[in-house]
């Protein structure tokens, strides 16, 4: 994620570097723990540089359903999301994409720094992608062809005005980059998207709720970020999925949600009291997407960092002092992201002429 420029709702604390998106070197107002933390969210979340748009063609390679009422399916480790069918049959495109071995499942990818892999190594671009991000990660299997990876650092939901110099790129602006150089299209067979945790000021909650006891603040801007995803975020979340469909017609829609943050029960820089609201809170973004999924595949991946938040024996979260703070390790998106998206959705079989197949972890 990044630092938000998404105007929020009035209880949700702004972010206290100002509005430009500024690197982890952001003077901070405040010390000690806290000013820690807000580096983390206003600095770390940022990116090493400053998130430019990228061209198209960049890209940074070389056991059961939960059907929900809108008709969405939302999957997990231990949990497959129930596919649509016809996928179409393969475009029969035999791409080298300079691995020296053939791929025939074309893939775009979309979102934030979740999806481009931020602090999971060292940075290849001005999104902050990585070769750790599960893009990345998916374009390495034998049959994946990663045709683009429009993900980039601070990138939201809605359009938002860039800071000076560049700005991040946002969906709606990496779907119309991919469409217009015909990246996206009838050929595609899978799109991943993890996006939103900025539109709703993600970090600035965190910062609302942080503290040895549970502040004041915490459950109103918890309940003021719910009320800008329900009523501002989604219109725009149907908005883009619906041109992704109708731009790639036979793709799968694969959106990755949030992990939780902070290990429960370990008071660190949020109680355990506000541990508790914030995952709740985390949940209910997590919700908020998967109801825009539609017959695309929602994964969750909140299972698959369970007892590795921030505070446990082994961490898949960055720390608030680390530079990349509150961001995922290289462990967290190999066996965070990648192996909740890989046990949702048979990736290989896509394109095959049939159905990509859902498998669950035992």
């Amino acid at each position: 994620m990044h630092e938000f420029q998404t105007p929020a709702p009035s209880s949700v604390p702004s972010s206290p570097a100002g509005s430009g998106k500024s690197g982890p070197a952001v003077r901070l107002r405040r010390t000690g723990l806290i000013g820690a933390l807000l580096l983390g969210l206003t600095g770390a979340l940022a990116g090493a540089v400053t998130a430019a748009p990228a061209s198209a063609a960049e890209t940074v390679s070389g056991s059961g359903s939960d059907a929900r009422a809108d008709g969405s399916h939302r999957a997990g480790p231990g949990k497959s999301g129930v596919h649509r069918g016809g996928y179409g049959k393969g475009h029969g495109k035999g791409h080298g994409g300079g691995h020296g071995r053939d791929k025939t499942v074309d893939y775009v990818a979309f979102g934030d720094s979740y999806a481009s892999g931020y602090g999971g190594g060292p940075l290849l671009d001005a999104c902050g992608r990585t070769a750790q991000g599960y893009p990345a990660l998916l374009d390495a299997l034998p049959r994946v062809e990663l045709d683009s990876d429009q993900s980039c650092a601070g990138a939201t939901a809605l359009t938002t005005a860039p800071a000076p110099p560049a700005g991040p790129v946002d969906l709606p602006e990496q779907i119309s980059t991919a469409v217009s150089a015909n990246l996206l299209n009838r050929d595609t067979d899978l799109v991943t998207v993890t996006i939103s945790g900025n539109d709703i000021q993600f970090g600035s909650v965190v910062a609302a709720c942080a503290g040895t006891a549970l502040p004041e603040t915490c459950a109103p801007a918890l309940a003021a970020a719910q009320a800008y995803a329900e009523n501002t975020v989604v219109p725009q979340l149907q908005a883009s999925f619906a041109q992704i469909r109708e731009t790639a017609p036979r793709a799968e829609l694969v959106v990755a949600g949030y992990p939780y943050l902070f290990e429960a029960g370990t008071p660190g820089i949020l109680s355990t009291e506000a541990q508790n609201l914030f995952n709740a809170g985390t949940d209910a973004l997590n919700d908020v997407v998967a109801g825009q999924v539609g017959d695309g595949t929602f994964v969750d991946v909140t299972d698959a960092f369970a007892g590795h938040g921030i505070g446990s024996a082994d961490p898949w979260i960055l720390n608030v002092t680390d530079p990349y703070a509150l961001h995922p390790t290289a462990t967290g998106y190999s066996e965070g992201y990648f192996a909740a998206i890989t046990a949702a959705v048979d990736v290989e079989r896509l394109g095959q002429g049939g159905k990509g197949h859902c498998r669950g972890r035992s």
